[in-house]
């Protein structure tokens, strides 16, 4: 891509895009080159559509001098996924914020692409949407599709996905298409392609969503491990004693961001939550208290409303990061929970070997694990040793049998023909057929 196009391109776009919504001053490119990642890219202009027909003409003008388009949403991704690798136009969709139409009796709601967690939750007052990745329901609809995300309450109600009933995408030449049915979907094969595609096929702009009822009663639990083996028995007893676990998040080595606690002896803390009629939860409760007593494990139940605290705890990580000037870059998988284990101490040894500290999630539910490497982005030998335990983790975890990128998306750091070649193979033939020209947030995940 040449300077030329890119200004060829800008020129044409001024014609049609207005004021704020054509971006082009050092200031406000800068405002867009950053995530939650902490990874700084800096993009050649900024469009904020209000519109489809402004998505439809951007992406058709772009595509028209090959000019890279990246969409962002608020930019709480952890793995660069609305970062300009290539530099270009940044999408930015949050002006795009309409509820376009609700309906309490079926629990369905549509909207567009820039509509934050937070106010979709407050549309129903007995119904919500239960992802909520960054904790304080910050993040867009458009973004939680682009990476088919996940968040602690997936081991109940699942990822992003499982609440996607119809999209409206934009497509790289301009073309706008309905991927939905009337009446509930039986066929997704279409719709799948655009979930978790991280913005590399087309742009999402609007979505049908059904939501959730929220539970009568809920219970939570704040537990000290002696070691990451006893979530998995824990998760274990669980299953045996026939409780449905709403969510299960362990924290280890989360020592390396505390400063008002000593974790001596401790090496993991753990929250669950149990939720369901009254009933249930009461029944359920009593148990959860026995096993965790036969384990010996320090525990603290808690109640009602209260719980919600419980899942800000990994927002508090990413916050701590930033209040100690520290940068994250963060590696998703999903595994077989009888190598949950095994890819916590890979993490370790990583860890351990490349000298860039490190805290590990792990959902024993799910068996998912994130890899969480804290280290100075201005120090350029940390930046590299980090980089480099970021390949080389997926390498090793990829070796096991893991799968990567699950809730958080792939991004910057991309998926390796040595341990997916088929699913590889095929993406890239659907992207060469709807994108010829490359254009769609390249650098990220293939």
């Amino acid at each position: 891509m040449s300077e030329f196009n890119v200004d060829k391109a800008l020129e044409e776009l001024s014609s049609y895009l207005r004021g704020s919504q054509l971006l082009r001053e050092e200031v406000d490119r800068y405002s867009y080159s950053y995530d939650s990642s902490g990874i700084e890219l800096v993009p050649d202009a900024v469009a904020r559509p209000r519109n489809v027909e402004d998505v439809s003409i951007i992406l058709e003008i772009a595509n028209k001098y090959g000019v890279p388009v990246t969409p962002r949403g608020s930019g709480t991704s952890l793995v660069g996924g609305p970062l300009p690798v290539k530099g270009g136009i940044v999408l930015d969709m949050q002006v795009m914020n309409r509820v376009i139409e609700k309906d309490e009796d079926a629990g369905l709601v549509r909207v567009e692409a820039g509509v934050r967690v937070r106010e979709v939750n407050g549309l129903f007052k007995d119904m919500f949407l239960p992802i909520n990745p960054d904790g304080i329901g910050l993040s867009t609809v458009g973004g939680l599709i682009a990476e088919n995300s996940a968040s602690p309450l997936s081991a109940k109600y699942g990822p992003m996905g499982a609440h996607v009933m119809g999209l409206e995408v934009v497509l790289p030449d301009g073309r706008v298409v309905s991927l939905e049915q009337p009446g509930p979907p039986s066929k997704r094969n279409i719709m799948e392609l655009i979930l978790g595609s991280e913005g590399v096929l087309g742009v999402v702009i609007s979505a049908l969503l059904k939501l959730r009822y929220r539970p009568e009663s809920r219970a939570s639990y704040y537990m000290e491990l002696n070691d990451v083996s006893d979530s998995l028995i824990i998760q274990d007893a669980m299953e045996r004693a026939g409780i449905e676990v709403s969510g299960f998040e362990v924290y280890h080595n989360y020592k390396e961001l505390m400063e008002d606690r000593d974790f001596t002896g401790v090496e993991a803390i753990g929250f669950l939550e149990i939720s369901g009629s009254s009933e249930c939860v009461e029944r359920w409760s009593s148990r959860v208290n026995e096993i965790l007593s036969e384990m010996a494990l320090e525990h603290t139940e808690v109640e009602g409303s209260v719980t919600d605290g419980v899942w800000e705890r990994r927002e508090r990580i990413y916050n701590i990061a930033k209040r100690k000037k520290i940068s994250i870059k963060v590696v998703s998988t999903l595994s077989y929970k009888h190598i949950i284990r095994d890819i916590v101490q890979e993490i370790d040894r990583i860890s351990s070997r490349m000298k860039i500290p490190s805290v590990t999630v792990i959902d024993p539910p799910l068996g998912w694990v994130t890899a969480i490497f804290l280290y100075n982005s201005r120090d350029q030998r940390e930046v590299e040793r980090t980089d480099k335990a970021a390949s080389n983790l997926i390498e090793s975890v990829s070796s096991l049998g893991a799968s990567i990128g699950f809730g958080t998306g792939v991004g910057i750091y991309k998926i390796d023909e040595s341990f997916d070649e088929g699913y590889l193979s095929l993406l890239r033939t659907i992207k060469q057929s709807l994108d010829p020209n490359g254009i769609m947030n390249p650098g990220k995940l293939v």
